[in-house]
């Protein structure tokens, strides 16, 4: 398994008129988390698609559990539970400062050639990558 961590910190523009992050903007939270452990990894989204790859979103879920405001840092947990083939599933929970969980979710990306935008399996440098996680 591979995991990776970050802060986030709620600015103003992300919540609602009831100072609370709107629904939307945890997707979003999603995205940063995994945009940073692919960086951690040392394969950013942009280098991926520099090969002729990209990997467009093909399902999201989120579950809420307890709201986020402006101004709480949100901690963010990036895993990856199962080597990427054909699809790549990011498990994602985001706690609070109290540790509680705000929300959990999943999303599914997909692997295309950036040309034809045909599907493909993922790339094999992306796979060696994660190998050494997955190798029990």
């Amino acid at each position: 398994m591979y995991k990776s961590e970050t802060i986030l910190e709620v600015r103003y523009y992300e919540t609602d008129l009831m100072g609370i992050v709107h629904h939307s903007n945890y997707i979003r939270y999603f995205e940063w988390g995994r945009h940073i452990a692919l960086v951690e990894l040392g394969l950013p989204t942009q280098e991926i698609e520099k090969r002729g790859v990209m990997m467009p979103v093909v399902n999201v879920t989120c579950n809420y559990k307890t709201p986020a405001r402006q101004g709480d840092k949100l901690r963010i947990i990036t895993s990856v539970r199962e080597m990427p083939k054909a699809r790549f599933f990011i498990e994602t929970e985001i706690y609070n400062e109290l540790g509680e969980i705000v929300c959990t979710g999943t999303v599914t990306l997909g692997f295309i050639n950036s040309i034809t935008r045909k599907p493909t399996r993922v790339p094999q440098y992306i796979a060696e990558l994660f190998e050494p996680y997955f190798k029990n």
